[in-house]
C-alpha cells in the first residue's frame, strides 16, 4: 500500500480483482478479510496504520486477524495425520513431520498418502532425537 500512496480506489480495485478467483476455487466471501499493508514500515502487520497515512480503514491488524483464527482441536484417538515436513534416505527412509491428529506407535502400519504407499513405523524420535514409544497431537516426529 505504500507504493500507491494508501490509495482507497487501489485498495478496492484489488480486491474486487481478487474476489471472483477466490470465490471460484471455493472461498465464500464469509472467509475472507481483506487487509491493506504495508511491509516496508510495517504498517498494519502488528500495530495499526498512523491515521495521518490512511483514515479510510479502521479494521484489524494482520496479526490481530491471525490470533483470532480459530484451530481445529486435536484428537488423540482420531486418524493419524502427519505431514511430511522433510525426508531423507539414511539408508531407510527417514520422515520428519508434526502429529496433527492421532496417535502414532512403534510398530505402526501406515499408508503415505496420496498414494496410499504402504509404511511401518520402525524407529519413533521426538524433535531432539530422544526414542519414544509414541507420539500425540502437537508432537514433532
Amino acid at each position: 500500500m505504500d507504493d500507491c500512496k494508501w490509495s482507497k480506489a487501489r485498495y478496492s480495485e484489488i480486491e474486487k480483482g481478487l474476489l471472483p478467483f477466490l470465490e471460484s476455487i471455493g472461498y465464500g466471501q464469509k472467509d475472507l478479510i481483506f487487509v491493506p499493508i504495508a511491509g516496508l514500515q510495517g504498517h498494519n502487520i502488528a500495530e495499526k496504520v498512523p491515521s495521518g497515512t490512511c483514515n479510510w480503514y479502521k479494521g484489524p491488524t494482520l496479526m490481530e486477524i491471525l490470533d483470532d483464527v480459530k484451530l481445529d482441536e486435536r484428537h488423540p484417538e482420531g486418524a493419524l495425520r502427519i505431514p511430511i515436513l522433510d525426508k531423507m534416505k539414511d539408508p531407510a527412509l527417514v520422515l520428519h513431520g508434526k502429529v496433527e491428529n492421532g496417535t502414532v506407535r512403534l510398530g505402526d502400519k501406515l499408508a503415505v498418502m496420496p498414494h496410499g504407499n504402504p509404511a511401518q513405523v520402525l524407529q519413533l524420535m521426538d524433535a531432539k532425537g530422544v526414542p519414544v514409544e509414541f507420539a500425540a497431537p502437537g508432537e514433532n516426529v
